[in-house]
């Protein structure tokens, strides 16, 4: 049984590879797992001291997330250069699981790209809960773009962390949502690798026998 996850591991090693390097001829690549959980865990630190404590039910609460839903509503080039400012702090850090940026002139950048690309993304938010200067927000993302799905919208649910300063401005963003399935599986060649990389990684029954 050693032998044979140790074959399938490296099939799914090489066949990772191969994909992030379609993914980079693609675009700009995801930022490299190492660096992405770096970058994460240096904003964590970072914004520790920075964050508000924001009371449920407060008017800071109820613009915050306000502010918040109106960006991903029907997400457009125009509203993301509108609104940017007003909903990332300066130094606001996003982690979307693919890329890792510090700036909310960079976020507006990256946010910006992608919805030109989309020719529909929204994020609805389904619920939210504190723990201390944190907030977690379960959502439901749509989006529709060419060569994703055959153009036909693909929906996601994910959670995100967030920290925000005394104005309501997002200090933090981590999102937690399977980026595999929500975009690579959607796309031709690549959700066919991805499915290949999912069985090479998960043993069947006969292989969890000892």
């Amino acid at each position: 049984m050693v032998m044979q996850l140790h074959n399938r591991n490296g099939v799914a090693a090489g066949l990772i590879c191969v994909l992030m390097i379609i993914v980079g001829g693609c675009g700009a690549p995801p930022t490299p797992l190492t660096e992405l959980n770096a970058s994460y865990e240096s904003a964590l630190t970072r914004t520790a001291s920075l964050a508000a404590t924001i009371e449920p039910g407060s008017e800071t609460e109820r613009r915050a997330f306000g502010n918040l839903q109106r960006y991903f509503d029907a997400m457009t080039p125009a509203s993301v250069r509108e609104l940017t400012a007003g909903v990332y702090a300066p130094t606001g850090y996003l982690n979307d699981t693919l890329v890792g940026i510090t700036g909310a002139r960079r976020i507006e950048a990256y946010f910006g790209e992608t919805a030109a690309k989309a020719s529909r993304l929204e994020v609805k938010f389904l619920d939210r809960a504190p723990v201390g200067i944190d907030w977690f927000v379960r959502w439901q993302m749509t989006v529709a773009a060419d060569g994703v799905n055959d153009g036909a919208p693909v929906i996601t649910y994910g959670v995100t962390q967030l920290r925000f300063d005394e104005g309501g401005r997002v200090l933090l963003h981590k999102d937690f949502w399977d980026s595999g399935t929500g975009l690579y599986e959607q796309l031709p060649v690549l959700g066919t690798m991805v499915g290949w990389v999912r069985a090479a990684i998960e043993p069947d029954g006969d292989q969890m026998e000892p």
